[in-house]
């Protein structure tokens, strides 16, 4: 890493106060918020405070905050305005075009059983409802080994034809950190007339792929994980070719989603994207996303935060791989910035702890999954998030832990050294003073 880069990297430490509080490992839950955001919401709540929130030119200001976020978001994917929506959530994004599809009885849904858990139960829920399926193919072979990204796609192919309609997928998995072959499957789909609903709740902000090739029917994402903002935010894209060959129904639309109220029982909605919004958005919370992403983008520079995160998970996953009794959940090289593993006779939540007592790592444990799909049942993970915030000395500091870890059991772990606190009293005199 070059002097610049050792300046800059100072620098956003300095203005992220999280990421100097401990080794920051969890942005796949929720990104260090920077003190820039925490500066525009409080400005915002401020005002509300002052002058409260009940004034007419509000719900004016709700509009102009949610299309400034779309403006923000679409310069992040690099991608038409025309074809952004804003979301509550990533789940509630998905499943509200999950919903949307025009649904007949016998039709089959295709995805993978890694993907986001409130989300296969939602696909289970739906498809008792309507009378559907549900074909789930496991992200690992009957051993439980990550698949090659070829053996996923001979399984994936025949999966396709009739009579599925719909292809659900992660660009990357919130388990394992790997990242799904998203362009043949994208591909496949799109020459077999299914739909393809995309999850990239680990993906945006974490990784930079051209949207416009890829071109899912619909992607959603977050605010609060890669992109440094706030939770209850969420970005949708929708291709051209979804929105004008109507493939989701815009079942459910707050007053952001017409351009005249529905006074008359119908009303009109927007023509693109925006049919798709709903309501009810925090204007501080807006504000926060907005100056998130613009900031990640513009003063931190979003292709060089994506190649130092990338970088760093790349450097701990090569580390990590040789100490024996480490697995490794992604195959090489398969990883975006997620990096999850279980070491030999420790439980996860044992090294979570561990981590958090030895190196004041904020770290996460990843549930097991059940035997199913032609794999079986597999053990609950350590997963670590690395993001541009981080160091070389970190990656060392955790390979260095881990290794400690994969020496020993919980029981035969050298006990911590103990810190010696020193009072004022019990310091030695400055003979120099």
């Amino acid at each position: 890493m070059s002097e610049s880069d050792d300046l800059k990297v100072a620098e956003l430490r300095r203005l992220m106060p999280s990421v100097t509080a401990g080794i920051y490992l969890n942005a796949g839950s929720n990104g260090p918020l920077p003190a820039e955001v925490h500066a525009a919401m409080s400005e915002v709540n401020a005002q509300e405070l002052a002058t409260g929130r009940a004034a007419e030119h509000v719900m004016d200001d709700v509009q102009h905050r949610v299309d400034e976020l779309r403006g923000v978001f679409a310069g992040v994917l690099a991608t038409d305005l025309d074809l952004v929506a804003i979301g509550h959530s990533t789940t509630e994004s998905v499943m509200r075009a999950v919903a949307g599809v025009h649904w007949r009885p016998g039709d089959r849904i295709v995805t993978f059983d890694e993907e986001y858990p409130a989300i296969r139960g939602s696909l289970a829920s739906l498809a008792d409802h309507l009378g559907l399926s549900v074909r789930t193919i496991s992200l690992r072979d009957g051993v439980g080994r990550p698949r090659s990204d070829d053996e996923l796609i001979s399984e994936v192919m025949p999966a396709l034809d009739s009579p599925t309609r719909l292809l659900l997928f992660s660009g990357v998995s919130w388990l394992s950190g790997r990242v799904l072959p998203a362009q043949r499957m994208l591909d496949a789909a799109r020459e077999r007339g299914v739909i393809s609903v995309v999850d990239g709740a680990q993906w945006i902000g974490a990784r930079r792929d051209d949207m416009g090739r890829l071109d899912p029917d619909w992607l959603a994402f977050p605010s609060q994980k890669w992109l440094l903002g706030v939770e209850g935010i969420a970005g949708v894209r929708i291709s051209r070719r979804a929105l004008e060959g109507g493939s989701f129904a815009p079942l459910a639309s707050g007053f952001l989603g017409f351009q005249t109220p529905a006074l008359d029982g119908r009303g009109e909605r927007w023509g693109d994207a925006r049919a798709y919004q709903l309501s009810g958005f925090s204007r501080p919370s807006l504000a926060g996303a907005a100056r998130a992403a613009g900031w990640l983008s513009m003063q931190v520079g979003l292709p060089w935060a994506v190649e130092r995160s990338q970088r760093l998970a790349g450097a701990f996953y090569a580390s990590v791989q040789s100490i024996p009794g480490v697995e490794l959940l992604s195959p090489p090289g398969g990883h975006a910035t997620i990096v999850s593993l279980r070491v030999a006779n420790w439980e996860a939540e044992e090294l979570v702890n561990e981590l958090g007592r030895r190196a004041f790592a904020i770290t996460r444990r990843v549930p097991p999954l059940p035997s199913g799909s032609g794999a079986p049942a597999s053990a609950a993970a350590l997963r670590t998030s690395w993001g541009f915030w981080n160091t070389d000395a970190e990656v060392t500091r955790i390979t260095a832990l881990i290794e400690l870890f994969a020496r020993h059991t919980p029981s035969t772990l050298p006990p911590r050294p103990a810190l010696e606190i020193l009072h004022e009293s019990d310091r030695a005199p400055d003979v120099e003073r």
